[in-house]
């Protein structure tokens, strides 16, 4: 992008509004130039991409030219590349490198794309162009691709209010703009929170029941905040679970759950309570501007769910199956704090210590035992290994190209030889960097103006690695690996022609679909047998270990199965029922603490995403979809089946195949329940979750 409006920008600015950089490697397609991603260059280059993006729509709306698919549909996939390329980058920095005068900017740039995405769709001129291909999709050479698109963009504007009233319209835009701003603020709360807190601990004593490596890791963090000779756990989901499962100091253990549990629920500078009822007030409001009846309603009109009732009703009567086994969970927790006479009624913070006794005592199973053959290099190993023998995918590590750390990974994918995407890995906590993990996508895939290859981020929050010792993940950050690299292996695979109808195009009820039935492949016992060996003798996993293992995990459960999911589900759709458009104030903490005694949410049980801390509903997309997940895991149950019941179990050639051209490959070219009923024959089976566990379905 070269203009005389770009002539004035830094050296930096200019270089994020051009193509990307090939770094010496053209048959990618330009790769991210993440070092010149700087806050001051990307505050100058948002808003010139922005207007460019503006320049470009006018050139559709303006032509003299009867409408037809190429002059405004496809015109319309077209254009804004650099505006996508540069958004992207944007989120990246602001989820992982967050430092300086980077959150400021990115609250400051929030607003900018989403009130022109609001603009776009607004237009009458577009509106009345793409409505005339619509009324003629069937009749002027289109194939089903392209019908499709039309389709998908033509209702996309609809939903989005381009047939409403003026006034209406600019409503929404204002809206729009501050929704995006406060999503920001609720996210760098949450950064700021974690960041800055933590529990210090002063003495052994205060080490109890922590082994060597958790001792060490503590140390490091007291270290990195200038306390040498003590310990600290930051307020961070990589130390705290850890500490709650092994420490036997209790006092210690409610102080550390307490951090976490009320994250920005508080009175200071970084309480996301009136952030929430301000966010909940406005999605209401869009809400009844476009016609529906509350927020939640006009999300899940374009879900698989339908309606927040269907999504609703499947959570009930899940929790109420699952709450009876919970409860027997509790009762077996509470027989061993008898024994040891520990004269307790159980408490959340005792939950994850007693679960892992439980372990110990009924499958002999020790989760630092399990850690000790998992390490980082292994697991990595064994995720790409599988996905060649499911997908034909090899993973090349790239070196010496632009990254926003030094510890993040490259790698150049190939499937039979050629080239399919580029992956990053990004797997290592850092100041500035978000909480959690996640999959973000820097470009999709398309091939409608030439083949352009989909760059991948998987993104997690591990421990850094103390000197040269290796890296051990509990188990269940070996399962966030093989998770989020489902989500990989679906936007590495997509082979929709066109952007808008790539693979996080999808309803959003189908996003985790690959993702839940990608953690299949850990469980595997000859991947275990084969990946996971002791750090130290290089002795592959027992095989009376693996079984235990399997007994464990069958006893635990997974996710979305649980409780402390399910409740905070059911939470994030009430409260998106309630956001009405009436204009009520919204207090969401007390909405969750009424929404869950009247489940009967056992006291020792406690949420995984507290209201106040839930970044999926307020910051990252799954506003009124925190159901998706139970969704999604149902039809990976059934998707499960399809493999295990056949000749090749998960490493089935056909199956693979179909499960590849049904659902990984098609994107949005495909209503999402027609994918999987092409997959299964059938719609989803949701007795396969159930028996995945041997719960009785209420």
């Amino acid at each position: 992008m070269t203009s005389t409006s770009t002539l004035s920008l830094s050296p930096d600015a200019r270089a994020l509004l051009s193509p990307w950089p090939t770094c010496g490697l053209p048959h990618l397609g330009g790769l991210p130039p993440y070092d010149r991603a700087t806050p001051a260059a990307l505050a100058e280059a948002l808003p010139v991409a922005v207007e460019a993006q503006r320049r470009a729509l006018l050139a559709i709306t303006q032509n003299p030219a009867a409408p037809s698919f190429d002059n405004t549909v496809a015109a319309l996939e077209d254009g804004g590349r650099s505006l996508r390329d540069l958004r992207t980058l944007m989120m990246a920095v602001a989820s992982t490198a967050s430092t300086g005068e980077m959150p400021a900017v990115a609250q400051r740039l929030a607003p900018l794309v989403p009130a022109l995405e609001l603009e776009i769709a607004h237009d009458p001129v577009l509106l009345g162009r793409i409505d005339a291909v619509w009324q003629r999709r069937h009749a002027s050479g289109l194939d089903p691709e392209q019908v499709r698109l039309v389709e998908v963009l033509r209702d996309r504007m609809l939903q989005a209010g381009a047939a409403l009233p003026l006034p209406a319209k600019q409503r929404l835009v204002a809206i729009n703009g501050r929704l995006a701003a406060l999503s920001a603020q609720f996210a760098q709360n949450l950064l700021a929170d974690q960041s800055a807190q933590v529990v210090w601990l002063e003495s052994q004593d205060d080490l109890a029941g922590l082994s060597e490596p958790q001792r060490q890791a503590a140390a490091a963090a007291a270290r990195a905040l200038g306390r040498e000779g003590q310990w600290a756990i930051p307020n961070q989901r990589p130390a705290v679970w850890p500490f709650l499962t092994h420490s036997t100091r209790r006092d210690l253990r409610e102080r550390v759950w307490r951090l976490w549990n009320d994250r920005c629920d508080n009175d200071g500078p970084h309480d996301n309570k009136p952030v929430i009822a301000e966010i909940l007030r406005l999605r209401g409001e869009r809400a009844r501007l476009l016609g529906h009846p509350s927020h939640a309603h006009g999300v899940l009109a374009q879900r698989m769910a339908r309606t927040p009732e269907t999504a609703l009703a499947v959570m009930r009567r899940t929790w109420d199956t699952v709450l009876a086994a919970t409860q027997r969970q509790l009762a077996e927790y509470q027989v061993i704090a008898d024994a040891e006479g520990a004269g307790l009624a159980l408490a959340p913070w005792d939950r994850l210590h007693y679960a892992e006794k439980l372990r110990r005592q009924r499958f002999q199973l020790d989760a630092e035992q399990v850690r000790q053959y998992l390490t980082l290099a292994g697991m990595l190993e064994a995720m790409f290994w599988a996905a060649g023998r499911v997908h034909g995918l090899s993973f090349e590590e790239l070196h010496g190209l632009p990254r926003l750390h030094e510890s993040i990974r490259v790698f150049e994918v190939r499937r039979d030889e050629a080239v399919v995407g580029v992956l990053y890995v990004d797997l290592f906590q850092r100041p500035g960097k978000a909480h959690g993990s996640h999959q973000h996508q820097m470009r999709a895939a398309e091939s409608f103006r030439g083949r352009v290859l989909p760059i991948s981020n998987m993104v997690s929050g591990l421990p850094p690695p103390v000197a040269a010792e290796p890296v051990l993940l509990p188990w269940e950050y070996a399962n966030v690996l093989f998770h989020e690299f489902g989500h990989a292996l679906h936007m590495l695979l997509n082979g929709a022609r066109y952007p808008s109808l790539g693979s996080l195009q999808v309803a959003w009820d189908l996003v985790e679909l690959p993702s839940l039935l990608n953690e299949y492949w850990l469980r595997d016992r000859e991947l275990l047998r084969r990946f996971a060996r002791h750090h130290e003798t290089g002795e592959p996993m027992p095989l009376a270990l693996i079984e235990r293992l399997e007994a464990g995990l069958r006893y635990d459960r997974i996710f979305s199965v649980n409780l402390d999911y399910l409740g905070s589900a059911i939470v994030d759709m009430t409260l998106h029922q309630m956001a009405d458009g009436t204009g009520r104030e919204i207090d969401a903490v007390a909405v969750e603490r009424e929404t869950l005694a009247g489940l009967g949410m056992p006291q020792a049980w406690d949420l995984i995403l507290r209201v106040t801390s839930n970044a999926h509903s307020f910051a990252g997309g799954y506003d009124a979809g925190l159901y998706g997940y139970l969704w999604a895991d149902l039809m990976a149950a059934d998707a499960a089946e399809a493999f295990l019941q056949s000749r090749g179990g998960l490493y089935d050639f056909e199956v693979a195949r179909a499960w590849r051209d049904t659902i990984l490959s098609v994107g949005h070219v495909v209503p999402a329940d027609l994918a999987f009923r092409r997959f299964r024959d059938r719609d989803p089976d949701p007795g396969a979750l159930m028996r995945r566990f041997g719960l009785v379905d209420c």
